[in-house]
């Protein structure tokens, strides 16, 4: 599943009762330590469901808020601890549900419904990416919204073979927040300044390791309010100490396209909805469906960057935001002539159709606003030299 599916899902908290009451047993499995945790986080949600002001409950960057969710987070990391020490060798089905006795699981409900109250509630799984090493992603959702705030964090085998909690990326991201890079943004908690709300964890994927060395990637994404998403991803390797970062960067990408992302051979092949300079492409446009690629050897780790899916759409967009010399490399004197002078309404991209191929090609793209333009040309040195162009 991709991970904008949980950022955009209306999540409610449903009513829970007492998990251990005064005087009761722990269940089974569970210690007297992961009691007291328990009870922690459950102390830390109430005071997040606690409304600031009126009904309204607390943003995430308010100043209490931010405390509660470092508080939180660091249960979870500790809960992540003695459950492993319990569980030495989890399934995956396991560690998706490592939450299950330590927060209420969130109800997702089907339409949003004004009679239940808003809420905040914890969701999280974790992955194993080396012997003894986890990744562990954590959020925190508010009931009937796609406000979310999350983070993700490393939990490793001590000498002593308990599992432990070494590494966050919140104490690094908040070293990067006033550069305004993509590590600081995992600092952010507001809605709509900085960024459009805060980055919310979901897939972790193993990567294969470097000289013995643990790596994986993070596929995050933010809350929007339209059929196109921003998400980040980026690539780390684990040191026994702290996670490397290897690979960050932000990318857009169609809500409604449900390929996901895949590792093939040593390439790590990423679904986007690539940017255009000539022509549109509104929130609800499929168009342009891309790939983002990343190579992953023994040795590095290689941007190998975006690529079209159909590459016309990219040739076309070239020439459309052409000028000077520049135009004169791509197309004949007759079509540089034709595209200065027509009054092509393109407004934002529909769909290109390929006629085609070849030596010599043709292709077509629809714009929204009814607008076709037919394309014809040839290749040099492999790439293409429009020989007509035509609005209809």
């Amino acid at each position: 599943m991709r991970s904008f599916a949980r950022n955009a899902a209306a999540v409610a908290l449903v009513a829970f009762g007492t998990l251990f009451c005064a005087g009761q047993r722990p269940a089974r499995g569970i210690t007297p330590q992961m009691t007291e945790l328990i009870d922690a986080h459950r102390a830390v949600l109430a005071r997040m469901n606690v409304p600031a002001k009126g009904s309204e409950l607390r943003q995430f960057d308010d100043v209490e808020m931010r405390r509660l969710l470092t508080q939180g987070w660091q249960l979870a990391g500790k809960w992540v601890g003695a459950w492993l020490d319990l569980h030495p060798d989890p399934s995956a089905k396991d560690l998706n549900a490592l939450f299950a006795n330590f927060s209420p699981t969130p109800h997702e409900p089907d339409v949003y419904d004004p009679k239940l109250p808003d809420r905040y509630a914890m969701a999280g799984s974790a992955t194993r990416i080396a012997t003894g090493v986890y990744v562990v992603e954590v959020e925190y959702e508010e009931s009937q919204s796609a406000n979310a705030a999350s983070t993700f964090f490393v939990v490793a085998q001590d000498p002593n073979g308990h599992f432990l909690s070494k590494w966050s990326i919140k104490p690094l991201a908040e070293r990067h927040y006033a550069k305004k890079d993509e590590i600081g943004r995992w600092a952010f908690l507001g809605s709509c300044a900085y960024y459009c709300g805060p980055l919310v964890a979901g897939e972790v994927l193993p990567l294969p390791p470097s000289q013995g060395r643990p790596r994986f990637a993070v596929d995050a994404s933010q809350a929007t309010n339209g059929s196109t998403g921003m998400e980040q991803l980026s690539v780390w390797q684990w040191n026994g100490t702290e996670a490397e970062n290897l690979i960050i960067q932000s990318y857009m990408v169609g809500l409604d396209d449900d390929r996901e992302i895949k590792l093939v051979d040593n390439l790590l092949i990423v679904p986007t909805k690539e940017q255009t300079k000539s022509f549109a492409s509104f929130g609800c446009c499929a168009e342009p469906r891309g790939a983002w690629t990343i190579q992953i050897t023994p040795d590095h780790v290689q941007d190998l960057g975006h690529t079209f899916l159909q590459p016309q759409i990219q040739w076309a967009d070239h020439l459309l935001a052409a000028k000077g010399p520049g135009a004169a490399r791509l197309a004949s004197p007759s079509v540089i002539a034709y595209l200065k002078h027509a009054d092509i309404d393109m407004g934002a991209i529909d769909k290109c159709r390929v006629l085609s191929s070849g030596e010599k090609g043709a292709f077509e793209i629809s714009f929204g606003v009814g607008t076709k333009l037919s394309f014809a040309y040839r290749l040099v040195n492999g790439k293409p030299y429009f020989t007509s162009v035509r609005a209809n």
